[in-house]
């Protein structure tokens, strides 16, 4: 079952941000080699991020980590920018290429919701999303890059500096790789061809945690998200039930009733969730 508590999703994004670090400085290190700055494991990398689960938030986390990345970097090599125009060209163009990008996977998804095919229609709509993701930072990227660093002059002839030695390798990895990183990895965490599958789960924590025990018959009451007493649960869990008896003979007044299987569930989701 997908866990969604708030040290979950801490974990979640500390490790999403340092795969992503890990993966921009992987691209340094190649870049070191070569008269330019590749950006192809980043890249990469943050489109796989922001697809596995089809929740806006991670979407757009996937970006933000990104852009943040970039502005640690800046500083570790410095570059013509000012430190206080970084967070206009490195963290803000990125936000908002993934709000592009995840849109963009929204609206296919729309657009194919009569497609039969589940797995065309998920690896059509990355992939018709990350084209958008790719356009969308390079563009939010350079113009401020270019205006702040060369007055606005350099726009045009670093996109067409870039379009054969950046710009395609970069695309051409991402496009072909990262919709099928993706299917796998979702495959691989049981989340559903369309990723939704913790949202099942989430839900199912909810109504599992709106019951609990009456441990006076044994019945389930409604608590309204109400923390169960988990002591009192732990006690009679597996304790037999007593019920009265007409019959008023102190030998048979009482009678033993086995717990059925399904309190047991939920006495034991009650105490996981406590």
């Amino acid at each position: 079952m997908v866990n969604n508590s708030k040290a979950f999703n801490l974990a979640k994004y500390a490790i999403m941000f340092a795969t992503i670090f890990v993966a921009m400085m992987i691209d340094r290190g190649i870049s070191a080699a070569l008269p330019i700055s590749m950006a192809i494991c980043v890249l990469l990398v943050t489109f796989s991020f922001c697809f596995i689960q089809n929740s806006w938030a991670d979407g757009i986390a996937a970006f933000l980590c990104f852009g943040v990345a970039s502005f640690i970097k800046a500083f570790i090599f410095p570059d013509a920018i000012e430190w206080y125009f970084k967070p206009l060209v490195y963290v803000i163009p990125r936000v908002l290429a993934g709000a592009a990008c995840f849109g963009t996977y929204r609206l296919a998804l729309l657009a194919m919701a009569k497609l039969n095919n589940r797995r065309v229609a998920q690896a059509v709509a990355m992939t018709t999303a990350i084209a958008v993701g790719l356009v969308s930072n390079t563009v939010f990227f350079l113009l401020p890059f270019s205006y702040l660093s060369e007055g606005g002059e350099g726009f045009v002839a670093a996109i067409r500096s870039l379009v054969f030695i950046n710009i395609l390798p970069e695309y051409l990895t991402s496009l072909l790789i990262a919709p099928w990183v993706v299917l796998g990895v979702r495959r691989g965490l049981k989340l559903g061809i369309d990723g939704n599958n913790w949202k099942v789960a989430v839900t199912d924590e909810v109504a599992a945690t709106d019951l609990q025990p009456d441990l006076s018959n044994g019945n389930y009451i409604a608590t309204d998200g109400a923390e169960p007493d988990v002591a009192a649960l732990a006690d009679n869990a597996f304790a037999p039930d007593v019920e009265h008896s007409p019959s008023g003979n102190d030998a048979d007044d009482f009678r033993t009733v086995e717990r059925n299987s399904e309190h047991k569930r939920h006495v034991a989701t009650a105490r996981r969730n406590k």
